[in-house]
């Protein structure tokens, strides 16, 4: 069978399963654009999702125990690996110091808390990023992990103070993270948002996408 190639300036419209020629310009060169939003087919198909904590969150500095801030949690068997696609931090108060913010974790095989305290919003602490969709996340959100196994720097967030933050400091209260899949967490792991040195209190969201593990 031919790769067939059709010279073509408008969209091609199509019903799920067609099989159509490849679109190119009249120079013979593929034609490539953005159809959707960037995250639209994995949003509309039901495989993505968001947790995020209805007020702001005591990030405390990496630690194994009385953690808080913002976890993800894959429980091991779940079949799912939780492919991060963006974090989105709103500083809630000023750090005494300086307080780069980081995601940590690592293998997570129980339960990470004797005290497990679910984000407040959707089933386990999680909303489908379909609003209105009907599939559930395999993970677990929670703002007060407690006791966590391992707390290894992953990924360091970029912004956060490189001093201390007073009122009149000119210094961004709003960091996000355009992760896009730079980091999965696959089952038995868990990921939190934290911060080195200082504490900090900030809104936290984190969306990510659940895929097969092959």
């Amino acid at each position: 069978m031919l790769a067939e190639k059709r010279v073509q300036s408008t969209d091609l419209v199509a019903s799920e399963g067609s099989i159509l020629p490849i679109r190119i310009a009249k120079s013979a060169g593929t034609m490539v654009a953005d159809a959707h939003a960037h995250f639209y087919d994995a949003v509309r198909r039901g495989n993505c999702y968001t947790t995020a904590e209805t007020a702001g969150v005591i990030l405390t500095v990496a630690a194994t125990s009385a953690a808080t801030g913002l976890f993800l949690w894959n429980p091991p068997g779940s079949g799912k690996s939780l492919v991060l696609l963006r974090l989105m931090l709103a500083l809630d108060s000023l750090p005494a110091a300086a307080a780069g913010v980081v995601i940590v974790g690592g293998p997570q095989t129980t339960v990470p808390a004797t005290t497990w305290t679910f984000v407040t919003s959707g089933v386990n602490g999680i909303l489908p990023a379909l609003m209105g969709g009907a599939n559930l996340s395999v993970a677990q959100a929670t703002k007060a992990a407690q006791t966590v196994a391992s707390t290894i720097i992953q990924r360091w967030v970029p912004g956060g103070p490189a001093a201390a933050v007073t009122a009149t400091t000119n210094w961004t209260p709003f960091i996000q993270d355009n992760i896009d899949g730079e980091l999965i967490v696959g089952p038995g792991n868990i990921i939190g948002v934290q911060t080195v040195t200082t504490a900090m209190t900030a809104g936290v969201s984190l969306t990510w996408e659940e895929v097969p593990v092959t």
